[in-house]
């Protein structure tokens, strides 16, 4: 068996190597993908990743982790003292290599915790479910879970087992890390919003990710201004027309009547120009502002089309228009703009949609 050293080396590269492969999979197919066939033991990791006692989650990865780099180590074994084959000190392990794992990569989904085994769950040579041992657990059922996962590694004995337990260990906290928000600096830099937008927008988000930007971007600057008494939008699956509105987005004042009409698209060209402004004048719309994430049309051109329709129209790159107007408040807009971006994905398209949001969010911060 290796010493604490190499073993810590050992699992760290066993740890970044399968993360690595967790974070091939589209965000989209995260909910379908398993690695382990049994649904009895899918569901136990899911709940023990799900736990109360925040020291059974990493508890739950540290020593699967363990097992799955070494072999030869005892699931059940706490403390390297542990009278048992194969024991080791778990402690230290997930101090040195889960915790700043932890930190760097998952946003926190474990629970932040700097020592979780220092908790007296966990502070005994090994594991069991003597009676003596599980009065002591305030959540027993938890403690019975995973003293069940660490028996069926053992009771298994395979190592190709083991690392399917593990991917889907990382699968489950892969979900939990993106739907938890990223802990934003205090202050969030233009670069960053540039970043974070480009990378999040170039995603095969179609209407979805644009509008939703758009639409925090003017629900925040709103807030902060209260150039309008209300900024109001619905996710892009609702029609328009079905749903009320003229616009993507409308801006209205206290009387209800239209101040600002905003059409949002992936890419404004000038069919999809032309169809919008139709729009604006069946509905009298005078004042627009159209926002696009490719803008694959003639500016002059545009807005001498706007003309002949009697709109008043402003066209602009989703992203440029992002940042000027962030940039005509203070530092604090930014983060608010990350911050509602995510609120309305939540909203408009549940897990996958936020998952996807987050794990850019991360990215980026995570090059700073």
């Amino acid at each position: 068996m290796p010493g604490p050293e190499a073993l810590a080396d050992k699992t760290r590269r066993t740890l970044q190597q399968n993360w690595e492969e967790i974070l091939q999979i589209p965000p989209a197919d995260l909910e379908t993908t398993s690695f382990v066939k049994d649904a009895k033991v899918r569901g136990i990791i899911h709940d023990l990743l799900n736990a109360r006692t925040k020291a059974f989650r990493y508890a739950a990865l540290t020593q699967t982790l363990a097992k799955a780099a070494e072999h030869s180590l005892s699931c059940f074994a706490l403390q390297a003292g542990a009278n048992l084959a194969g024991a080791f000190d778990a402690r230290s392990l997930c101090r040195q290599v889960v915790v700043p794992f932890e930190q760097k990569h998952l946003g926190g989904a474990l629970g932040n915790s700097p020592d979780p085994y220092v908790s007296k769950p966990l502070r005994r040579p090994r594991m069991s479910l003597e009676p003596d041992v599980v009065r002591e657990i305030k959540h027993p059922k938890e403690w019975e879970k995973l003293y069940t996962l660490r028996d069926i590694l053992e009771r298994q004995n395979d190592p190709d087992f083991t690392q399917q337990v593990l991917k889907q260990i990382l699968l489950e906290i892969r979900k939990l890390s993106a739907h938890q928000f990223s802990s934003l600096p205090e202050k969030v830099t233009a670069e960053m919003i540039r970043a974070i937008l480009a990378e999040y927008l170039d995603l095969s988000t179609l209407g979805l990710g644009p509008q939703a930007v758009a639409y925090s971007l003017l629900e925040v600057f709103n807030r902060r201004t209260g150039t309008y008494h209300q900024v109001s939008s619905a996710p892009p699956t609702s029609a328009d027309i079905s749903a009320g509105r003229v616009a993507d987005i409308e801006c209205r004042d206290e009387k209800g009547l239209l101040r600002l009409a905003v059409y949002v698209t992936r890419r404004l060209d000038l069919q999809k120009l032309e169809y919008e402004l139709a729009k604006c004048k069946e509905n009298e719309v005078s004042n627009a502002l159209f926002l696009a994430f490719e803008i694959g049309i003639d500016l002059q051109e545009a807005y001498k089309k706007a003309a002949e329709y009697k709109v008043n129209a402003t066209i602009d790159s989703l992203l440029d228009f992002a940042l000027s107007v962030t940039a005509l408040l203070n530092n604090q807009m930014r983060k608010e703009l990350i911050e509602q971006t995510a609120i309305v994905l939540r909203n408009w398209g549940g897990a996958n949609a936020i998952r996807e949001f987050n794990e850019v969010v991360t990215r980026i911060l995570q090059k700073e």
